[in-house]
């Protein structure tokens, strides 16, 4: 990603028409660092191409989608909706800072509602502290590894008796 800070918009097709508001390469030419990228449907989103994006270097990232329950493809954007919320997996991990993802649900006749939204967004996020890159996790003692809870000494004794028999009855010929 280069140096210019970025918003990545996840985008259905479906959804509000920002057609006319594209340069070649998906940036909307009257929002400054907002780029679109379209998709048959928002459902088609996994939370992996958010967690990619915001490790890339966005700012953030909006998934756009038709309004709830008017999908073409039936249930695409109740699918990313859920996972977004934590309700179906895969869903976002815990380490992504939710203030940098947005979720949109517009008709084809928003678009001026998708710029403004997105506008107001992306103020929000660059007035958030800068995003942290992921760092190597602070050394801590090393602690013994949590063991299962100990048998009883007679428990142990039963089952390796038990075991040895089940043995002899299986190999006789090594007990001569």
């Amino acid at each position: 990603m280069s140096d210019k800070k970025t918003v990545i918009t996840l985008m259905c097709e479906r959804a509000a028409d920002v057609n006319s508001l594209l340069t070649a390469d998906g940036a909307v030419k009257d929002v400054d660092g907002l780029h679109v990228v379209k998709l048959p449907c928002s459902g088609m989103v996994q939370p992996l191409m958010i967690e990619q994006a915001l490790k890339n270097g966005a700012e953030g990232v909006i998934v756009c989608g038709c309004q709830i329950g008017d999908c073409y493809y039936r249930e695409g954007n109740k699918m990313i909706r859920e996972r977004l919320l934590g309700n179906r997996p895969p869903g976002l991990k815990k380490t992504v800072d939710r203030r940098r993802v947005e979720a949109l649900w517009l008709s084809r006749l928003q678009g001026k509602q998708f710029v403004a939204e997105a506008k107001e967004f992306i103020a929000k996020v660059r007035a958030l502290p800068a995003a942290e890159t992921a760092k190597p996790a602070a050394k801590t003692p090393d602690k013994p590894a949590p063991t299962a809870p100990a048998e009883s000494k007679t428990n142990q004794a039963a089952t390796s008796d038990a075991a040895a028999e089940k043995l002899a009855k299986e190999n006789p010929a090594e007990n001569n």
